[in-house]
């Protein structure tokens, strides 16, 4: 019986030490993601696939970086902060990712046989799904990120706060980095998808 009140008294005691600790991290922190896609097309034109694969080579330094296709990628984060005589508090904290994704459109596809469409729509389909598997990396780094963002550990001074959150954020953009080259080097920079010069060209 000693033994069970004992051990009863104790755990009390850490229950109200707990009660009244200053809490590690903020509270009821939410972050709402802003995310953007953004698809362009620029025009091409040609009686074949391999028409407007040069038109496009001839294009692409202007249009896509010498390239078929170019995405980019950004991911920003900002945190607001209040300074008072306790602590910096963390009001908000936000996750904004752009992208943007530029293919060419062949205008005239239409007039192409059945077997020149079919081999550009499996081309642009490969694009897409690289540039896809690009974003999906992009999202969960996003809501990875929020997450950090949320759990940050109290601090007293809103520069060192805002330092933590620049740490986390770069900790995810390098892990984001990692990832996308990671993608490249296992699907060739999407040539294993499908993301190949035609032949003939």
């Amino acid at each position: 019986m000693g033994l069970f009140s004992k051990t009863g008294a104790v755990a009390a005691l850490i229950y109200a030490a707990s009660i009244g600790a200053a809490p590690s991290h903020y509270a009821g922190i939410r972050v709402a993601p802003d995310i953007k896609v953004d698809f362009q097309f620029y025009r091409v034109s040609g009686a074949d696939v391999a028409a407007v694969m040069r038109q496009i080579a001839r294009q692409a330094p202007a249009q896509a970086d010498g390239h078929i296709g170019r995405a980019s990628y950004q991911l920003s984060w900002q945190l607001q902060t209040r300074a008072t005589p306790a602590r910096c508090e963390l009001d908000q904290a936000s996750v904004t990712a752009r992208i943007q994704v530029r293919v060419p459109n062949w205008m005239d596809k239409g007039r192409a046989s059945a077997v020149e469409r079919q081999k550009w729509d499996k081309l642009v389909a490969a694009m897409f799904d690289y540039e896809s598997r690009h974003k999906d990396i992009l999202l969960e780094s996003v809501s990875q990120l929020g997450i950090r963002l949320a759990q940050l550990p109290v601090a007293q001074d809103c520069a060192v706060l805002q330092y933590q959150g620049w740490q986390q954020g770069q900790a995810v953009l390098e892990a984001t980095r990692d990832r996308f080259a990671t993608l490249a080097q296992q699907t060739d920079r999407g040539r294993k998808l499908g993301v190949i010069w035609p032949e003939g060209s």
